[in-house]
């Protein structure tokens, strides 16, 4: 079987056909449309079955951080298989094909929004952090009043919203989505189920700070699915505005922030809890962790890496699953293979192995998954494909530990 790029005259219907098979879309001209210009937006390969596209993956560029430093990222956007494709590797082989592509572009780690667990393992992914989310009241939640009103912020301002997203303050491990277009299509909803609002306080009047998200019935629930903000100030006006809503909506989702524990600033919320518990505006927290991540180039994250602690060196075995997919082309084939690996204030790693350094045994997955401080490394040591002596997983504990758990910020 051939992998081909994707062209829109070729491929079009095959590949609409293949997202209203796998529910993402029904046959709604708007849904179509926005389908037509995500793809086109987006770098997307095929995979032929009987001569027409039955599995279709697509990939968008970006960066994430690390501490402070941003490293190019590359997002595997939408991974979808027809019924008749089921079953032939073929989702992994494209999504395997999309990594080399991503890192022989430059890309240095790449993610996904996951189905769910497991699959994307055997191309070298690890799961990420958990993200809290919260459904609540906003008329519980308790901030200062709002001071000034806001702008509203609607689909036609998308390259506004892009704008905000790219500047507001990330920290370790937030993502940002290059491509303005995204936005134009399948991330911004028809008008009558829009909600957005938002502040004009940027250079020249621009969008500085807002909320967006899908509005269902008069009371609700409301589902905010994107938000920026570049200072704690902004953060609290904007939930300001968030509960100035509960004079008529009576239930609001969102991500917990991570610059606050988002309970603090809920009233009575067991109670709500309990009080509304089974009902449509049933108030509860849940957690999961829906990203993975993989590192695509081991010098490239290690340059990146700046730690504020002590040095620590160790040889690297690391293995990577992903060149069983990617049959015979030349070029990038993973990141299996032996490294030297500082981690401190300068962070490198050096191919080949250096004489009376401990060792590290990992997967690609799992180390990554150290790296960007989702776990310790005594606990991927228990549940994942990590194995070192008990005093090079301790140091490795001590010196990632000023590693905050990431917080993506935007959904891919």
């Amino acid at each position: 079987m051939e992998i081909l790029d994707y062209d829109e005259e070729r491929d079009f219907e095959a590949v609409h056909r293949i997202w209203i098979e796998c529910g993402w879309i029904s046959d709604d001209k708007d849904e179509t449309d926005a389908m037509r210009g995500l793809i086109r937006v987006n770098d997307c390969i095929v995979l032929p079955v009987h001569g027409r596209a039955e599995c279709a993956v697509m990939s968008t560029p970006g960066q994430i951080r690390h501490g402070d430093a941003d490293l190019e990222l590359g997002v595997v956007a939408a991974v979808t298989t027809s019924h008749v494709a089921r079953r032939l590797g073929a989702a992994a082989r494209l999504t395997a094909e999309t990594l080399a592509r991503q890192a022989e572009s430059g890309a240095a780690v790449s993610a996904l929004g996951m189905f769910e667990q497991g699959f994307y393992n055997r191309v070298g992914f690890g799961t990420g952090s958990y993200v809290n989310h919260f459904r609540f009241d906003p008329a519980t939640l308790q901030v200062p009043k709002m001071s000034r009103p806001p702008v509203r912020v609607g689909p036609s301002r998308w390259r506004d919203v892009h704008g905000a997203m790219m500047v507001r303050r990330r920290g370790h491990g937030g993502v940002n989505l290059t491509t303005a277009e995204r936005l134009e299509g399948l991330e911004m909803m028809p008008e009558h189920e829009w909600f957005g609002l938002g502040y004009e306080d940027g250079p020249d009047g621009t969008l500085s700070h807002f909320f967006w998200g899908e509005a269902t019935d008069e009371h609700g629930p409301y589902r905010i699915t994107l938000m920026a903000w570049q200072n704690d100030a902004q953060l609290f006006e904007l939930l300001a505005a968030i509960a100035a809503l509960g004079d008529q909506v009576s239930t609001v989702e969102m991500e917990e922030p991570p610059e606050v524990q988002f309970q603090d600033l809920l009233r009575q919320p067991f109670r709500n809890r309990g009080l509304t518990q089974r009902s449509k505006h049933e108030s509860y927290q849940s957690a999961d962790a829906w990203w993975q991540l993989r590192i695509l180039d081991v010098a490239k994250c290690l340059e990146g890496t700046h730690l504020d602690a002590e040095t620590v060196r160790f040889n690297l075995t690391l293995t990577d699953p992903v060149d069983g997919f990617l049959g015979s082309r030349q070029g990038w084939r993973g990141t299996a293979g032996d490294y030297t690996v500082t981690l401190g204030e300068s962070s490198i790693a050096e191919p080949g192995r250096a004489s009376g350094l401990p060792t590290l045994n990992a997967s690609v997955g799992a180390f990554s998954r150290m790296w960007m401080g989702v776990r310790p490394a005594t606990s991927l040591s228990l549940t994942d494909d990590l194995a070192g002596d008990d005093t090079l997983l301790k140091s490795l504990d001590k010196v990632l530990r000023v590693v905050p758990s990431p917080f993506v910020g935007w959904d891919f």
